[in-house]
């Protein structure tokens, strides 16, 4: 089972090995004196530096996953990395759907389907990026049509990560407005009743500072306040992922 409260980030190929060596030290360092320590935190390396993160902030508890997984099992398939050998190296996560690489590398929503039934039968949790493509459009009825292709083969008990992302928000230099995430989020929540047992279900797309707090504050209720949120950009700075990190956990708690 997913921790209840989550904050990650997804390096996309912005890390260089430096910079993901002192990633992982800074972080564990930053929450060392705070009693749920790396609980529910977890970022998303490129692959070559998958092991880089496994060694320091995994080996301290926090979760690793990965941008993405071969359709296919191990096999004779160049340049693929499976889901087997992933979760053999101790990967935790797996992103599926995000709106660059269907639009940059022409996934079809069969492909995304194939990638999140590999990662959870392999025993990891699908991080389902979900979200309509442009503003305006409704968030339900976009998110309902991707769970309804993705999630067809799902393995039973199978954990799930939701990120509501709304394509037209992702490398914006603001989130979506905290209205709208509240009313997607309980959306989300209502689709995925009945169809995963206990998902998590956190905000990203330009999320950064502040980014909870103000979603928490337009929540009429609380199935309206994501469980956390999953950064990319602003989460590259360990200083930066630690202040969400604090306004997370402080909001939870309040």
């Amino acid at each position: 089972m997913l921790p209840r409260t989550l904050v990650g980030c997804s390096s996309k190929s912005y890390f260089s090995v430096e910079r993901a060596t002192r990633w992982g030290p800074e972080v564990v360092d930053g929450v060392a004196g705070d009693p749920a320590g790396t609980d529910g935190l977890f970022v998303c390396p490129s692959f070559p530096l998958i092991p880089t993160l496994l060694a320091s902030f995994g080996a301290a508890g926090g979760m690793v996953g990965a941008q993405d997984v071969s359709v296919h099992p191990s096999g004779p398939y160049t340049g693929e990395v499976s889901a087997e050998v992933l979760a053999e190296l101790g990967v935790r996560l797996v992103m599926a759907g995000h709106p660059e690489r269907r639009r940059l590398f022409g996934e079809t929503d069969d492909v995304v389907r194939r990638k999140v039934t590999a990662a959870a039968t392999a025993g990891m949790a699908p991080i389902l990026v979900v979200g309509e493509q442009e503003e305006g459009e409704s968030a339900e009825r976009a998110v309902a049509a991707q769970l309804d292709a993705w999630l067809v083969d799902l393995p039973d008990g199978a954990d799930v990560l939701v990120a509501y992302e709304p394509a037209w928000a992702i490398g914006a230099p603001a989130p979506a407005p905290p209205g709208h995430v509240a009313a997607a989020t309980l959306a989300v929540r209502g689709l995925l009743e009945g169809r995963v047992a206990d998902a998590r279900v956190v905000y990203g797309g330009s999320a950064q500072p502040g980014t909870f707090g103000a979603i928490r504050d337009a929540a009429g209720e609380p199935a309206a306040v994501p469980d956390g949120v999953f950064m990319a950009r602003f989460g590259l700075d360990p200083k930066d992922f630690l202040t969400v990190v604090g306004e997370v956990r402080g909001s939870h708690l309040s």
